[in-house]
């Protein structure tokens, strides 16, 4: 390498080729010899004919300049230059090179910068210099220190690399490098930047066994899920970040196991913050849903927590069968003791607890269900449901088929037909039994029990037994689902089982059984289902992934063998997570003596390639423009050769732009029509200059688009932009609306006229808008436009328009009220008779002028003003998923979605539809006319 400012050059002698520019130069530009002056006798004929003066043919100038770049371009290709501004060149850093990579998860991040950073290491020193890789994440298969890379080959492989969803282990790594011999003259250590598995010691045992350069840029701020708690009304996400200065926020998304969003929650760091949590505080239909949170916009495995089905709360369903009145006294009581501390509790009706879909739902002692309750029941069960049930008087005296067994019509007791001498104990649990490694308690004594009539495979479906043998807990296997019976009741009348630490320990793993789990991982293993990658991506295991013992799995570190994922094993599906309880402290004292690069210093750009490229095209371009002054290539039409010029001209035009896209870009931060004004350091562009026609404008004009108004809260403009794309996807899907992408939009300078319905999403503290902004929308509304007003406030306690009365002072609009039943806005399109978002049973108001009866221009609102939050129900991301939770669920979001495809064929298409109002009278009136049969009666 040789250097030449901030340039280095592979190959400096094929610079010498440009001291032959000037000789290439005379020979483009030489002309053909004079020819020879031979008299002809037969010249005579023309004495008298005055010659014309005429000049030897030469080469246009803008010819041999073409070729003389083309031929420059080529020589400094040639030469290899490479763009270093801080890399040195020269005898000080020759010698065998020792890459060293951090690749564990922490590094998934910030991966691209750390393999930047080694790549432009080998554009130092000697072309020749040999290159040796170390890899700090253990693997099996990893590369030896001493294996010799050339730089090429080097550079090749380091393109290959990907992080590992497990951590470094520097500790080994060194004892690979010790075990190989390696004695490098030049050691680069590209750090993921964390002081875990000992970052520090391992910086200065590099510097021991060479000179060592580090890239020791700060880590990024990006949040590693390091631990989660559930419980029966929250589930609370651990976050820790290893660079600590300033303030910094985020979003953590609740997915299902296919990648649906469920819930968004924020979270934010103060300065000199550690850890944070983002809470989520969701339905239990939703949690049962929900496979793992993700940081929102960040790779890694780090940024990724499986919840596992041991972690997740369960949810029980309690049958209300009136105890009500005197619940202390209910056995239903001791059971909602025993449930508390693992699971959420809900209570009911049978057909309201199979309808929030459970994973179990536990009965005391009923003797008949009503039919249409079993059937309920039965599909419930069918699909995966857990029916618990517990005996007493009314069950042993009738039963259903609702049962795992068979059972007698009468009970055992003490002094009864079937008596026992003394009450019994419960015997030992069996190996096959789901209760299997839970002590039982010596004090339990059972006095009372429903007995199961003898069948083949009575033993098979008893999971506990009393002590002279008789089934305590009985249960069979009915589609998905499971049905429990426990023979006994659920209080203390025939039995102390109730009292006992136990019994909650039984009903949890009846519970997990039920759904085809199990809690007992005394015995077993877990087998790998689906892994997560370096960048946080779930994919079937990889060959090396090995099977765990169930006793091992709850001390397990990932590792190669095992890495972060989902495992199948006794207690269902279990998760590895790879920054569990992780440390994300940074590494704050390098070596004295280490060499530290930041990211300026580790920036390299190579020009060979794209210089030899441009040599190339200038060549073709000669080529071109020689064989079609030859009149070899065909003649085209002036209108094509014009265009030709043109798409030339702009094709210049934009190379020699880069900053282009950067000028569009600036339009989307100019102005805030909060504060009266642009923002500090917005470029405010003259609307009588060249450039005040804008792309988003333009764009506007030619495609259909709906606009939202820009607050200055980023995460509230980024939500009302998913809801408009949300909307518009379903408008393309479902009707002939085919919007393009929302623009956001400036009240005070962007052409409001383009856009046929405008979003406000007002935010929390809303400032008056400014004189000018109210102006120009007052012009918007009479104009024709729609302005639909979203004060987000249906889940709390403000409800009215009284927040609106600051913010909308000067507004041109005449007073408001809420929808009327029979308003065009209720049948537009779909038929409903509410308007909810993310929030249920909320008021939409809009102008009075425009209800049905009255007249006011075309009839049509321009206004609305509501407080459900429709952007969040209508948001998606770019895949199509939800990302914000609903009240009502599914069902709610669909009827959101209603309204929203309402709203804007009710504002493109007015009140067309007004004529509807009138059916009912005209089918009455055409009745009359053709008589009694057809009448009223009979056209309804």
């Amino acid at each position: 390498m040789t250097a030449l400012g901030p340039f280095l050059f592979g190959a400096p002698l094929a610079l010498l080729m440009v001291l032959a520019l000037p000789l290439l130069l005379f020979i483009l530009r030489a002309t053909p010899p004079p020819p020879k002056q031979i008299e002809l006798p037969s010249v005579r004929i023309l004495e008298g004919v005055l010659p014309r003066e005429e000049t030897p043919a030469r080469t246009p100038w803008w010819i041999w300049l073409l070729r003389l770049l083309a031929a420059l371009a080529a020589i400094i290709g040639l030469s290899q230059p490479v763009y270093a501004p801080k890399a040195k060149a020269g005898t000080q850093d020759t010698g065998a090179i020792l890459l060293v990579i951090d690749n564990g998860w922490p590094s998934a991040t910030r991966w691209s910068e750390l393999i930047n950073a080694a790549t432009a290491t080998l554009d130092t020193g000697d072309r020749d210099t040999p290159v040796h890789l170390l890899l700090t994440a253990p693997q099996a298969l990893n590369v030896d220190p001493a294996e010799r890379l050339s730089k090429t080959d080097a550079a090749r492989r380091l393109s290959t690399l990907r992080p590992h969803s497990w951590n470094t282990d520097r500790v080994d790594a060194l004892a690979r490098l010790d075990a190989s011999g390696l004695k490098p003259q030049r050691i680069f250590f590209a750090s993921d930047g964390l002081e875990s598995t000992s970052g520090t010691a391992f910086a200065e045992a590099l510097t021991k066994r060479g000179a060592l350069t580090i890239f020791a840029a700060p880590p990024k701020s990006a949040a590693a899920i390091t631990a989660l708690n559930s419980e029966t009304s929250a589930v609370n996400v651990t976050l820790a970040r290893a660079d600590r200065q300033g303030l910094d926020r985020g979003f953590v998304s609740a997915l299902t196991l296919d990648g649906s969003a469920l819930a968004t929650a924020e979270f934010n760091f103060r300065d000199e913050q550690k850890e944070t949590t983002a809470e989520f505080i969701l339905p239990g239909a939703a949690l049962s849903r929900i496979a793992r949170f993700a940081v929102t916009g960040q790779q890694g495995a780090g940024t990724v927590w499986l919840w596992d089905s041991a972690d997740r709360s369960r949810r029980a369903g309690l049958v209300d069968a009136g105890t009500s009145a005197q619940p202390l006294l209910s056995d239903m009581h001791y059971i909602r003791k025993a449930l508390e501390p693992f699971a959420e509790i809900s209570e009911g009706s049978i057909e309201s607890l199979v309808a929030t879909s459970p994973d179990a739902i536990l009965m005391t002692d009923i003797g008949e269900i009503a039919e249409a309750d079993q059937a309920r029941l039965s599909e419930w069960v069918e699909k995966g449901g857990a029916l618990i049930r517990f005996a007493g008087p009314v069950l042993a005296a009738q039963g259903d088929d609702l049962l795992p067994v068979v059972l007698r019509r009468t009970s055992r007791a003490l002094g009864g037909a079937l008596a026992w001498e003394e009450p019994q104990g419960i015997s030992e649990f069996d190996e096959a039994s789901p209760f299997f490694g839970l002590a039982v308690p010596p004090d339990v004594r059972v006095r009372q029990q429903v007995l199961a009539r003898p069948d083949p495979d009575l033993a098979k479906k008893t999971w506990a037994r009393l002590g002279d043998g008789s089934p305590l807990v009985t249960a069979e296997s009915r589609g998905a689902g499971t049905l429990i019976l426990f023979h006994i009741t659920a209080g203390p009348d025939w039995s102390d089982l109730a009292y006992s630490e136990v019994f909650e320990q039984m009903l949890k793993r009846s519970i997990a059984a039920g759904r085809g789990e199990s809690l007992a991982d005394t015995d077993g293993a877990y087998t790998p289902e689906r892994m997560l990658d370096g960048f946080g991506r779930l994919v079937p295991p990889g060959g090396n992934a090995a099977p765990m013992k169930a006793t091992a799995f709850a001390d397990a570190v990932p590792s190669e063998a095992n890495p972060p994922g989902l495992y199948k094993g006794p207690a269902g599906t279990r998760a590895l997570n790879a920054a569990a309880n992780a440390t994300t402290d940074p590494i704050t004292a390098w070596p004295l003596s280490a060499r530290l690069l930041g990211d300026a210093e580790t920036r390299s750009l190579r020009f060979a390639g794209p210089l030899l490229a441009i040599a190339a095209a200038l060549l073709v371009i000669d080529l071109m423009v020689a064989l079609w002054i030859a009149g070899r290539l065909p003649r085209f039409p002036r209108t094509a050769r014009a265009a030709a010029m043109i798409a030339v001209c702009c094709l210049v035009m934009f190379t020699a732009s880069p900053n282009a896209h950067a000028q569009l870009d600036d339009w989307e931060t100019i102005g805030n029509p909060w504060t009266g004004g642009p923002p500090q350091g917005a470029e405010v562009v003259p609307l009588g200059s060249s450039n005040s026609v804008k792309q988003s404008e333009l764009d506007a004009a030619l495609r259909l688009r709906f606009g939202y108004v820009k607050t200055g809260n980023r995460a509230l403009d980024e939500r009302t932009a998913a809801g408009l794309l949300g909307l518009s996807t379903v408008l393309n899907l479902r009707t002939s609306v085919e919007p393009a992408e929302a623009a956001g939009l400036d009240l005070e300078r962007d052409a409001l006229e383009l856009y046929p319905l405008i979003y406000f999403n007002v935010p929390e503290n809303p400032k008056p808008l400014s004189a000018r902004a109210i102006a120009r929308l007052n012009d918007y509304i009479r104009a024709g436009g729609a302005v639909i007003i979203d004060t987000r406030a249906g889940g709390g306690t403000q409800s009215d328009l009284s927040r609106l009365t600051t913010w909308l002072k000067g507004l041109d609009i005449p007073p408001l009220q809420p929808v009327p039943k029979k308003h065009v806005l209720t049948r537009s399109y779909y038929l409903i008779d509410d308007f909810p978002g993310r929030y249920a049973e909320r008021k939409l108001w809009v102008e009075q002028s425009a209800a049905p009866g009255t007249a006011r221009g075309d009839g049509v609102a321009r206004v609305f003003v509501g407080d459900a939050d429709w952007a969040s129900a209508w948001a998606v991301d770019e895949n199509g998923r939800d990302l914000y939770a609903v009240d009502g669920g599914p069902e709610q979001r669909e009827m959101a979605m209603r309204f929203g495809v309402n709203l804007v064929m009710y504002v493109l298409t007015g009140s067309y539809k007004e004529d509807q109002v009138h059916i009912p009278a005209l089918l009455e009136r055409l009745g009359e006319r053709e008589g009694d049969d057809t009448g009223p009666e009979a056209t309804e």
